[in-house]
């Protein structure tokens, strides 16, 4: 028990980070999941000059790493005038990133419908904004679930970069531990702990979302 004393007396604070990374990971989820959904929309029934931009979009942020992307926000963009609050520039930033992942994960799921279920709305009179909500979007994210979730998880393991920009989270939480303790061994095993309690519950309920679509077909 000596030896993680350091980490039970630091777990309380660890937690504090770890409520953190989940407050910047839910705050972060929001505009990426409609970001992706409009990006999806745009490449699907966009023109060809709005399609051409979005595809060069996703491909040039997924060329990316997320801590250039990160870096660039918090210290060049000041040099041009635009100041954000940490917080939020952070969010943004995570926001646009992973937006062009949930993007593909939605396409997907509108493209992975059958024909006859656009003909069969036609046939009802439906116009297309009636489609696509009522018979289309519902279906198709019930198969962008299981996925989706599973991006969700890998945003909150995303945001232990930001602390490389000075914003607190779990990570920067268990820097600070470690600079008073000198046990990094004991302190990373229970912000691993953390990370992997956040990110098992999210994975689980991938795997049951995903069961659930396997079973509907």
């Amino acid at each position: 028990m000596r030896t993680f004393a350091p980490l039970i007396h630091g777990y309380w604070y660890l937690l504090r980070g770890a409520g953190m990374t989940l407050l910047m990971a839910g705050a972060s989820v929001v505009p990426a999941t409609l970001l992706g959904m409009l990006f999806a929309l745009g490449q699907i029934f966009g023109g060809r000059i709005s399609r051409a931009a979005i595809v060069t979009y996703i491909f040039v942020v997924r060329g990316i790493p997320l801590l250039v992307l990160l870096t660039f926000v918090y210290y060049l963009l000041p040099l041009t005038g635009i100041d954000l609050p940490p917080f939020w520039g952070v969010v943004l930033v995570m926001a646009c990133y992973y937006a062009a992942f949930m993007a593909e994960v939605f396409r997907a799921g509108i493209l992975s419908l059958p024909q006859a279920q656009w003909d069969a709305a036609r046939g009802l009179g439906m116009n297309r904004r009636q489609m696509l909500w009522i018979v289309i979007f519902p279906q198709a994210f019930r198969l962008a679930a299981p996925p989706f979730v599973n991006l969700c998880a890998n945003l909150i393991k995303a945001t232990s970069l930001v602390s490389v920009v000075g914003l607190w989270e779990l990570t920067m939480a268990s820097r600070e531990i470690v600079e008073r303790t000198l046990a990094p061994f004991q302190i990373f095993i229970g912000a691993a702990f953390l990370y992997f309690c956040m990110c098992f519950a999210l994975s689980r309920y991938g795997k049951y979302l995903e069961g659930r679509v396997l079973a509907g077909h």
